[in-house]
C-alpha cells in the first residue's frame, strides 16, 4: 500500500488518505491518490475518463504550489482547501490511479469549468493568490508541466517493440515449423512469439521475412493482449500489483509485464465472470522467477 501522508493531511482524513473510498470505478469530478512504483506521484481530480487512460486536472495541496490561474476548491475530502489547475490538463494511464478519496466537484461542473478558463469568464472559484515573486511562480509552473508531462508519458510498463501477426505470417505461408527452422529454436521459443505473449526483436522478424521473401512490416501487428494490458490497468487491480510489487522487490512495470504474460500462458477460458479470478491469478504469479 502507497500511504505517505504529505504535510497538512489532518487526523480526521488519515484512513481516507490510506484506504481511500471503496468505490474504484473512475468518474469525473473524484479527487485519486496518483502512484507509481510504491510512491505517491501527485494528485487529480478526473476531468474525463476514456478507454484505458483519463484526462486529468492536478491537485496541489496546502503548503505545495498555489497560484494563479490554480483555482482555490474550498471544500476537498481531505478536509483542507487545494488547489486544481484547469489550465494544466493531461492525459494520463489507468495504471497510475491507486486511491480515490471521494467526490471534488460535481461532474456537471466540468465543462463549465474549462470554458470559463479558456475565455476568460468567471470560473466560479477563487483564483490562487501570486507570490509576490512572479519569477518563482514561473519556475514552480514549469516544474508542475514538467513533472504531469512525465506523468502523461509513463506507459505502465506496457511491452516495447513489435508483433508478429499470426493471420499475416499465415497469409504468407508461415507455419510454427518455418519460423522454428528460420530461428533455430524449438517449439517451445516459437509460441510466444506467434502468441503475441513475447515481441519478437528486429533481427527475428528480419530473418522470418528473409525467409518467407516478404518485407518485415507485413507480418507485425499490434499488441494482441492490448485489451489484457487495459484490464490491469483498471483501479481494482492497483492495490494487487502494489503487493506483489513489495513482495518481489520487482518494479511495478515489471510486474505489470509479467502478468500480461502469465495471463496469456494461463489455461485458456475465455468465460467472462473468470477473467478477473484469472487476472488476480496472474498478479499473484508475476515475478515468480525473480526477475
Amino acid at each position: 500500500m502507497v500511504s505517505e501522508r504529505p504535510a497538512g493531511i489532518p487526523e480526521s482524513a488519515h484512513a481516507l488518505w490510506d484506504d481511500g473510498v471503496a468505490d474504484t470505478r473512475v468518474r469525473p469530478g473524484d479527487l485519486w491518490i496518483l502512484s507509481w512504483d510504491g510512491a505517491v506521484v501527485g494528485l487529480a481530480v478526473i476531468a474525463a475518463a476514456k478507454h484505458g487512460f483519463v484526462l486529468a486536472w492536478p491537485v496541489t495541496l496546502p503548503g505545495e504550489v498555489s497560484f494563479s490561474p490554480g483555482l482555490v476548491v474550498d471544500d476537498s475530502p481531505l478536509g483542507r482547501p487545494v488547489t486544481l489547475w484547469v489550465t494544466r490538463e493531461t492525459g494520463i494511464g489507468n495504471h497510475l490511479l491507486d486511491r480515490n478519496l471521494g467526490r471534488l466537484l460535481e461532474p456537471d461542473r466540468i465543462r463549465p469549468l474549462s470554458f470559463a478558463l479558456d475565455h476568460g469568464d468567471d470560473p466560479g472559484l477563487n483564483f490562487a493568490a501570486d507570490s509576490a515573486q512572479s519569477a518563482d511562480n514561473a519556475d514552480a509552473d514549469r516544474v508542475l508541466i514538467e513533472h504531469w508531462t512525465d506523468l502523461c508519458f509513463n506507459t505502465g510498463g506496457a511491452e516495447e517493440g513489435v508483433f508478429l501477426d499470426s493471420s499475416k505470417l499465415q497469409q504468407a505461408g508461415g507455419t510454427a515449423r518455418i519460423v522454428g527452422e528460420a530461428l533455430g529454436v524449438g517449439p517451445q521459443e516459437v509460441r510466444p512469439l506467434l502468441t503475441g505473449v513475447l515481441p519478437i526483436s528486429a533481427k527475428q522478424l528480419e530473418t522470418v521475412a528473409q525467409r518467407l521473401h516478404v518485407e518485415s512490416e507485413s507480418l507485425i501487428g499490434t499488441d494482441p493482449l492490448a485489451d489484457v494490458v487495459t484490464d490491469l490497468a483498471q483501479p481494482s487491480f492497483k492495490r494487487h500489483i502494489v503487493l506483489r510489487t513489495a513482495e518481489t522487490g520487482i518494479g511495478e512495470g515489471a510486474i505489470r509485464r509479467h502478468a500480461r504474460r502469465e495471463f496469456a500462458l494461463a489455461a485458456r477460458n475465455d468465460a467472462d465472470a473468470l477473467r478477473e479470478t484469472k487476472l488476480r491469478d496472474a498478479i499473484d504469479r508475476a515475478g515468480r522467477d525473480g526477475k
